[in-house]
């Protein structure tokens, strides 16, 4: 059947999450400082609350600027010249970008999080998820599935990278600073790619790194370099304490993931600072950043969950040399495909979209027998099996997770052959 968006006490929200736990989460900066790479980074955790506090569930777009540069992504407004006619296209334009981005938000309903933001977490210690998204994307585009990897008991860490790829990224330096915005870079119409997500490859790279780091340094209680950024009137920032979190954070157990270009991104970490992690697992990973990489990851670490839909042969090419074998009769590859998913099947769109009519416009009709939320859901199946697989080498649960939804994948990778 269809899905659409729960409802509850008035509020359309995410589904609530899957696992054991409670889900809570903070907004965590970096303090300015010298050497040092400006943080932003979403946590979400086990948390000991009340899970159905719906006033505490912050909302899917934090600030009316994600709206407008997700519209503006899609139909960018020109550049203003001195000419009236080009004057009066800006203007027009910018107009449209704030009708179009108040329709997102109607349309939507701006969706609240099923996670209680500044609730204390469970005094138990959990594995850590540093997740990178893709291009046009923010820390919230990701919710569903980050709230239901944190309620099977990790810590995860959703990163606003600052490398000009997300849609937009909220800047802030101390807690007593002024909001400034960080706007996406555009290729130029014309401009060969490579230079462009290179940099932005290598700035995705030192920030996954200074993250975990924070994160350990978190862990430790060493937190004034950092503070904490509340979304939601009525919780006062007293309430919530990085302190919490001392001997919470298990960064022994890290583990690297991403979407798009969030999944080049987890490549190249997992290949360049894998002692630091003991999974990766790539969403749809666009692999055009990576495609001349010449060191590899152990392999074993890694998973791919590809959606069919996306998947070209070149990208296909190059994420061949990343493929291994496992042990299955069935599905003996590390590369695994979702039939006929689209590329925005792990983020939120298609579950906050589908739903309504401009959604089906937008992005066709659901799948009756495998909808956009069974599509997420799978993606967190899949994860937390082959995390399992990878901290215990136990390969049982990986297997039963892919057999449980084995009519709506396949494995491996199949390559066209070469014309003579």
């Amino acid at each position: 059947m269809s899905y659409s968006l729960p409802k509850t006490n008035g509020l359309f929200h995410l589904s609530c999450p899957t696992g054991k736990y409670r889900v809570g989460c903070l907004d965590i900066f970096s303090k300015t400082r010298e050497g040092k790479l400006p943080l932003l980074f979403r946590l979400y955790y086990p948390s000991a609350g009340e899970h159905n506090a719906v006033d505490r569930w912050p909302a899917w777009l934090p600030h009316s600027r994600y709206s407008e540069a997700y519209v503006s992504a899609k139909w960018p407004v020109p550049p203003c010249r001195n000419t009236f006619i080009d004057r009066l296209k800006q203007n027009i334009s910018v107009g449209t970008v704030s009708l179009l981005s108040w329709l997102l938000r109607w349309v939507s309903g701006n969706p609240r999080i099923c996670a209680t933001e500044a609730n204390r977490p469970l005094n138990e210690r959990f594995p850590v998820v540093l997740f990178s998204h893709g291009l046009i994307a923010c820390r919230t585009t990701y919710s569903t599935l980050c709230t239901d990897i944190a309620s099977q008991g990790y810590y995860v860490a959703a990163l606003e990278h600052g490398d000009s790829s997300a849609c937009v990224r909220m800047m802030l330096d101390s807690p007593d600073g002024q909001v400034t915005w960080l706007e996406r870079e555009e290729l130029p119409q014309g401009a060969p790619e490579g230079e462009l997500r290179a940099r932005q490859l290598d700035y995705r790279e030192k920030e996954i790194v200074q993250c975990l780091d924070s994160l350990r340094d978190i862990d430790k209680g060493d937190v004034d370099q950092h503070f904490i950024k509340l979304s939601l009137d009525g919780v006062e920032t007293e309430e919530s304490n990085l302190g919490w979190f001392k001997g919470l954070i298990a960064t022994d157990k890290a583990v690297i993931c991403g979407h798009s270009m969030g999944g080049a991104t987890t490549v190249r970490c997992l290949a360049n600072h894998g002692h630091q992690f003991t999974a990766g697992i790539a969403f749809d990973s666009w692999m055009f950043p990576v495609r001349e990489d010449k060191n590899l990851p152990n392999l074993e670490k890694l998973m791919f969950v590809n959606y069919e839909r996306f998947q070209g042969e070149k990208n296909l090419t190059t994420m061949k040399k990343y493929e291994t074998e496992l042990s299955h009769e069935e599905f003996s590859s590390n590369v695994i495909t979702i039939k006929k998913a689209r590329h925005y099947a792990c983020t939120d769109i298609l579950v906050a979209f589908q739903g309504t009519r401009l959604g089906r416009l937008l992005f066709g009709a659901q799948d009756p027998e495998f909808n956009s939320y069974d599509g997420l859901i799978t993606n967190s199946e899949l994860f937390h099996a082959w995390v399992l697989k990878a901290f215990t080498g136990n390969e049982q649960p990986f297997f039963e997770a892919i057999n449980k939804r084995k009519e709506f994948l396949f494995h491996g990778i199949t390559l066209k052959a070469k014309q003579d």
